[in-house]
């Protein structure tokens, strides 16, 4: 799918039909369609417990099944069906069953009981195309429908899980979408999962009681509990280290949160909305991100799109952060702004937000200081570029230059990285896996 789709949910419970330009949102229920309270019918939202007991989600009076016999949860895929090892079984088709994924329907055997799971798809209606969405905005068609999916999706409970490049706002998405929600006078919590030791992470999520670990001088309440009530924010979930994940997803499913060292589990209500720079179906594909949290976390699953892929956007956001800086209407120069148009824009609005500060300062600013050098150089050693489609001239010149810009700036900062970070007005990280990418020694 192109960068510039803004919802990326063929396998997320919600998905923006291309035909009528509506909403779906897949929903699923579970009947009692045999034995005792048939005619009954409960949504499955979550995880929901089936049994006996008087506190399961769907409580049976047939004393032939489990007092907790099967769990039941919604996920992108389909309803995955766990026995709770039962005494007596879950059968599907007459076989018994352990776990399966549930896509469409299917019948189930509890007992003397029998259920059916099914598939419902509600109709949410076109969301209205709006340029502003809380502090972000946005001209271009791409953002105008992003934010109108965003508005429609923020008032419910689900999941939001945001993609794109560092420095395209989402951050300043979930944080409109915490604001436009039922939980908006409710806490608004930031985790950085790619800043926190891996460590110190499990404290940072969970919290943690004093003596638990060294350097556990007091008892803290981790991000979960500080966020009860609200929203929580996992920035950068894809960084997060591959055996805490089992963890995070309990606390999704169950609802309740353990602080280290402690053994008494605390029932907490919170929004999860996440973000990653990362290509996460790629990442569960290489082993290196669960897939059933990817699942629970992409309930709606929406991409961001780079600010080079929505240059219709450079006027608004300029005219915006110059009057956010105190300019009032001043506008930047056109031969400015027509460098800007030709920029590739590898930091995003994190970028062009630093470029406009440091012109109303009243520096000498060029995005790209050393590209019409490094494009020239690039366009004469190529074998006759010209013959080439656009779209693979255009990539093979963007490589040329964003290699010379690295070795260039490299030189000029001794490969200290964080100066490179600096110099180029892009995040650390970004600019540690281009020098990866291309084979540099960097000092940091």
């Amino acid at each position: 799918m192109q960068a510039t789709e803004p919802l990326q949910s063929p396998s997320a419970l919600l998905r923006l039909d291309r035909a009528s330009g509506t909403l779906k949102e897949r929903k699923y229920q579970v009947a009692i369609i045999g034995g005792p309270g048939m005619g009954t019918t409960r949504a499955i939202e979550g995880s929901l417990m089936v049994g006996s007991h008087p506190d399961a989600g769907l409580s049976l009076t047939d004393t032939t099944v489990s007092r907790y016999h099967v769990e039941l949860t919604a996920r992108p895929d389909g309803v995955r069906v766990k026995d709770l090892e039962s005494t007596n079984g879950t059968y599907l088709g007459g076989a018994r069953i352990t776990e399966v994924i549930v896509e469409d329907q299917a019948t189930l055997s509890l007992g003397k009981t029998i259920l059916k799971v099914s598939m419902v798809e509600a109709d949410l209606g076109k969301p209205a195309e709006q340029a502003v969405f809380g502090s972000a905005i946005g001209a271009s068609k791409a953002m105008k429908q992003l934010f109108g999916i965003l508005d429609k999706v923020s008032p419910s409970d689900s999941t939001v899980l945001l993609l794109g490049e560092t420095g395209t706002g989402k951050e300043v998405m979930a944080k409109a979408i915490h604001a436009k929600s039922k939980r908006g006078t409710r806490p608004f919590v930031v985790v950085d999962c790619g800043s926190v030791a891996p460590t110190l992470i499990e404290s940072e999520l969970f919290g943690h009681v004093r003596g638990s670990f060294t350097g556990a001088i007091s008892d803290r309440n981790g991000a979960f509990l500080e966020a009860d009530g609200g929203t929580l924010f996992l920035d950068e979930i894809g960084e997060l280290p591959l055996e805490l994940q089992p963890k995070l997803l309990r606390v999704l499913e169950a609802g309740t949160v353990r602080r280290v060292g402690e053994d008494k589990h605390r029932k907490v209500d919170v929004r999860v909305v996440a973000a990653t720079h990362r290509d996460l179906e790629t990442e569960v594909a290489q082993g290196r991100f669960r897939s059933d949290l990817y699942y629970r976390l992409a309930v709606v699953l929406v991409s961001v799109p780079p600010l080079r892929d929505r240059l219709d956007d450079l006027q608004m956001l300029t005219q915006h952060f110059v009057k956010q800086m105190g300019r009032g209407e001043f506008e930047l120069p056109r031969a400015l702004m027509a460098r800007f148009a030709a920029y590739h824009w590898p930091g995003n609005v994190r970028e062009l937000r630093n470029l406009v500060e440091r012109s109303l300062a009243g520096a000498d600013v060029d995005p790209m200081p050393q590209e019409s050098q490094a494009a020239a150089r690039a366009l004469s050693s190529s074998d006759d570029i010209t013959e080439l489609p656009f779209k693979e001239a255009k990539e093979r010149l963007v490589e040329s230059f964003t290699k010379e810009y690295l070795v260039t700036l490299l030189e000029k900062c001794n490969g200290n990285i964080s100066q490179m970070a600096r110099e180029a007005g892009i995040a650390r990280n970004y600019v540690h896996r281009l020098v990866a990418k291309y084979g540099l020694k960097a000092s940091d």
